[in-house]
């Protein structure tokens, strides 16, 4: 049975794009740091979902009295339905321990009311078919309840989506390099595009984000370490996602669909598989491609990767995809690495020596 709602942590500068372009055509709504490429309601809710989620924000005297007055007043249904998701869906922000705005127009007594409902039930009354993306998923800030209730169910399916940490500095830094109307509304990008930018070339970009502790996405990628290591955790890199339009092989993008079909419990692959054609290769495509970091890194780089965030580089060597017979040596003359999160691949879902 296909899950009506997945929950996807991708790490900054991941390539999100590529995995939301998939979970779309799969018929997910895409919400959270990927909610933008949704229209403004998502998807319309569907048999059986509009009563349930009235009942939990309104009452059942409400409830009927809307229900009952539709046919003559059907725009209030619609308003007080959509005011219901709306405090449906930050109150399932908070639960995944994501940043929220204390201004907020949504209803304190709804949000309250809603807030109440116990965590297996909140998650069956999201409406629609939903993918929720996540830059982590702390286990010190998400919500204690969403994360026994996930323990014990499993749900929603989990996805942890990441990268080569070298491309992801490079795609960071490529973000927080551009005008502010094209940042984003995030804090930390907006403030971190103002230290990024007074600094004079690339070179300079790079040793901040290798050196200081608090630059977007590198606290992150520990944070979402477990995610790698647990066994109901689907794994996803980039690199195999990738496929051959980014550097990547047409046999990775295979796996890494495959894993992301196992993940949302879709039973015909073959059907699947066909369906997930390749797109063409969207504007920032070169932001995309496999192991931009290799024309962008110094030694002097390598080094301070290694004395700052070894604990993100896996343990041995492992070939980038299309990039020779092998991974380069280190500059300190070191086993070779591929930058990936430690060890997770694709393949399966799951870590070599699992």
């Amino acid at each position: 049975m296909v899950t009506p709602q997945v929950v996807v942590v991708s790490l900054r500068g991941s390539g999100t794009q590529l995995l939301a372009q998939a979970t779309t055509a799969l018929g997910y709504t895409p919400y959270g740091t990927m909610g933008g490429t949704q229209s403004a309601h998502g998807d319309r809710p569907g048999p059986g979902e509009v009563h349930p989620l009235l009942m939990a924000a309104y009452g059942p005297d409400r409830t009927h009295r809307l229900l009952q007055d539709q046919h003559v007043d059907r725009a209030a249904l619609e308003a007080a339905f959509q005011e219901a998701v709306t405090a449906l869906w930050r109150i399932w922000w908070l639960r995944l321990g994501q940043p929220v705005s204390l201004g907020s127009p949504v209803d304190p007594h709804l949000e309250g009311r809603l807030a109440r409902v116990p965590d297996a039930d909140l998650v069956r009354l999201l409406p629609g078919r939903g993918c929720w993306y996540v830059n982590a998923l702390d286990l010190q800030r998400a919500d204690g309840g969403f994360l026994r209730a996930w323990h014990a169910t499993k749900r929603p399916a989990l996805v942890l989506h990441h990268r080569d940490v070298r491309d992801r500095i490079i795609s960071q830094i490529k973000l927080l390099s551009q005008p502010s109307d094209r940042v984003g509304t995030q804090p930390e990008h907006l403030i971190y595009r103002d230290i990024v930018t007074a600094l004079p070339t690339l070179e300079d970009r790079i040793t901040l984000a290798l050196t200081d502790p608090d630059f977007p996405g590198m606290r992150e990628a520990r944070q979402c370490q477990w995610l790698l290591h647990h066994p109901a955790v689907q794994v996803i890199a980039h690199e195999d996602l990738a496929g051959p339009d980014h550097g990547g092989t047409d046999e990775g993008r295979t796996a890494a669909l495959t894993t992301l079909l196992d993940a949302v419990g879709h039973s015909d692959h073959r059907a699947a598989l066909a369906a997930l054609t390749p797109t063409p290769p969207p504007c920032d495509a070169e932001d995309l491609r496999v192991g931009t970091w290799r024309t962008r890194f110094t030694p002097h780089h390598e080094r301070l990767l290694r004395q700052h965030h070894g604990d993100l580089l896996p343990a041995g060597p492992s070939q980038v995809p299309g990039q020779g017979s092998g991974p380069e040596p280190a500059p300190d003359g070191s086993a070779p690495h591929d930058g990936r999160l430690c060890t997770g691949t694709s393949h399966g879902g799951r870590m070599a020596g699992r």
